[in-house]
């Protein structure tokens, strides 16, 4: 037990947020996964758009 609130201890200080950590665990699993896919799509968004706005783009090295 004082090994693990040890490592506790680090994982503060090297600033995981162990309060976020257990508030997803306390979700259910199927809360879990559609909050994992909402930032999926997200992210795949952000992706298209950068690959869009990059065709406009000219190369640096004219």
């Amino acid at each position: 037990m004082v090994l693990d609130n040890e490592l506790l201890k680090q994982a503060r200080e090297a600033g995981i947020d162990l309060d976020l950590i257990d508030t997803n665990l306390a979700l259910r699993v199927e809360d879990r996964w559609r909050q994992h896919d909402g930032a999926l799509r997200f992210i795949l968004k952000l992706q298209q758009a950068k690959a869009a706005h990059d065709t406009g783009l000219q190369p640096a090295d004219r």
